[in-house]
This record gives C-alpha cells, structure tokens and sequence, in this order.
C-alpha cells in the first residue's frame, strides 16, 4: 500500500483489512465506518505488529489509491456539528438537486495520496495537484454504501474551532478499498498527532 517516495509508478490500494465501526454505532444503515479527530474510533490495526508496521510507512513514505472524484463541496455551515450521518446526508441532498452526480463519471479518475503531511488530490498521469489539505484541518472521514451498490469515501476538512467546512467525496472501487482509506489516513492522523510513549 506505501510506496518510498521515489517510485513513481501509482498503484490501486485496495486489500482485505476489517473495519471496526465507532462505538456511537454506525454512521447510517449504510455506513462501513467512520473515524474522528474528536473520538479517534472507528479504524485500527488490528494488532500491535501490524501497527508498528504502519507507523514506519507513514512516516516513510506515502499511500495512493486511484479512485474517483465525486464531489468538492466548499463553505458549507457546520452549525449542529452533525457527524457522520450529517455527512452523508449533506452529500446525499446535493445529488437529489443534481448539484454533483450519483455517479462519478468514467473521467474523474484521480490519484488519492494520503501522507504525513495530509492528503492531496492528483490527476492520473500527471503531476498535477487539484487539492491539497493540511493533516491538522481533516476533521473526519467516513466510508458508506450510497445505495446503488457504490462504496463512497467522504473527507471533511476545515479550520479548527470554525463553522464552515469542506466535503470532498470519493467513489471507490470496492469496500475494501473504501475501508482502506479511511484505516490509512486515521493511523497517519494516530501516528503524528500521538506524543511518543516512552
């Protein structure tokens, strides 16, 4: 799943890992998991090794996954702070207006990258940044079945302490790869945001 910077070919991330959801309950009837800069739940390794395996990629190196851009929502009001669910359904209500697609179309094909540093968005074969997010401003991240059988990966970025946030939405290829995602980047916020135990 890591790469060591210096590659440059890209691979799909996609394995068998589990999801364990937040001990809330699950986001929705549909969601596979979630994980939150408040509640730190929702996916962990499942063992101190593979653990310890996971803190020396990340901060190693880099994680990429091909998967599909679906939405970028900006400036949205996050005044009851919903979580998840309020995720999902802010998605949800933007494609019943027809704002975003139900479905990604065949050409937004991106490269998800998720580091150390935060996440970027790149075009396929390029070196082409579209987004770029801080580690510090993602505040959560959840993966769901929207429905029509398509697994989704919804990212909320924002200022801390700030009423307004982002969506960026991410069709991926199978629920494993969905779970995977949001698994890497909650171990990367895990790693670089926990003091060292000595």
């Amino acid at each position: 799943m890591f790469r060591n910077k210096k590659k440059k070919s890209k691979k799909e991330g996609d394995n068998s890992l589990s999801s364990k959801n937040s001990s809330s309950g699950k986001a929705s009837s549909s969601s596979s998991g979630q994980w939150s800069r408040s509640s730190g739940t929702g996916f962990e390794p499942s063992s101190e090794s593979q653990r310890s395996s996971g803190v020396s990629a990340v901060l190693g190196g880099v994680a990429e996954f091909k998967v599909k851009l679906l939405a970028v929502l900006d400036n949205l009001e996050d005044v009851d702070n919903q979580g998840a669910i309020g995720m999902i359904n802010t998605i949800d209500l933007n494609q019943q207006y027809r704002r975003i697609p139900f479905i990604a179309k065949d050409d937004s094909q991106v490269i998800l990258v998720l580091f150390k540093y935060g996440i970027k968005v790149m075009e396929v074969n390029s070196p082409v940044v579209l987004y770029r997010h801080p580690l510090y401003s993602i505040q959560r991240v959840v993966c769901y079945d929207d429905g029509l059988g398509k697994q989704v990966v919804a990212i909320k970025v924002g200022q801390p302490r700030k009423t307004k946030y982002g969506l960026l939405a991410f069709q991926c290829n199978n629920q494993d790869q969905a779970t995977e995602i949001c698994r890497t980047l909650a171990t990367i916020i895990e790693v670089i945001t926990t003091p060292e135990r000595s």
